[in-house]
């Protein structure tokens, strides 16, 4: 039965991709990152990630990420702040440009047997270029908020998971709504004790109707100092 339970969470994105009657850009991610920690509850990470778009042929944008983390009660949750920056092409103004984004996270994970359920909330603000072109809202905050589900095989460095992002504006001036949501399944295998890597499929649904769907394949490497 769990082996069932884990096969309908680890395909349940994909029948959302088959439903797509919209343009769809194919893409893919791949990212390194590295963390430390410094005391019992505290850890400094970098990570390195770039995203290709339109038959991963096209690229889309690199982002090098900094963050401080600290857990508590447990490791259960976690509290953290990061800068990044990301170099980008804008495909509607037909440029490179360079946005700086900051975040702020609160997550929390529950344990249910051999399942692991985790919440991630995440205020996010980017700065964007004004010398490089206008923008309606400058700079855009948006709260995301992720729920993701995996499951633990005993003996196995395997785990697959499943996850769902939901993305919602905060200040635009004609209101606040969803925009996006992003579907995610993969496994994550754990190498050795410092390292692991993480193979995943992603679809972003885009809720307005201008903007493309996106479908990537996508795979990480973490290690630990």
């Amino acid at each position: 039965m769990k082996q069932f339970l884990v096969i309908l969470l680890f395909f349940l994105p994909i029948s959302a991709f088959a439903q797509v009657e919209r343009e769809t850009d194919l893409g893919g991610t791949f990212a390194i990152e590295l963390e430390k920690d410094f005391m019992r509850n505290l850890s400094l990470s970098f990570e390195e990630e770039v995203r290709l778009v339109t038959n991963s042929i096209g690229f889309d944008r690199n982002m090098a990420t900094l963050g401080l983390n600290y857990s508590f009660l447990k490791k259960r949750f976690k509290v953290g702040l990061a800068y990044c920056n990301i170099h980008l092409y804008n495909d509607s103004k037909h440029y490179y440009e360079n946005r700086h984004r900051y975040y702020a996270t609160l997550s929390y994970k529950q344990p249910l047997g051999d399942f692991t359920l985790s919440w991630r909330g995440r205020l996010q603000g980017t700065y964007r270029d004004e010398n490089r072109g206008e923008y309606k809202i400058n700079p855009k905050y948006v709260l995301r908020n992720k729920i993701d589900l995996d499951y633990t095989i005993f003996g196995s460095p395997w785990k697959p998971f499943v996850s769902a992002d939901f993305s919602n504006t905060t200040n635009d001036p004609m209101g606040d709504y969803l925009y996006r949501i992003r579907y995610q399944s993969g496994v994550n295998w754990r190498i050795n004790r410092t390292e692991s890597m993480e193979f995943f499929l992603r679809f972003d649904h885009y809720l307005a109707d201008e903007d493309p769907h996106v479908f990537a394949i996508g795979v990480s490497f973490k290690k630990k100092l």
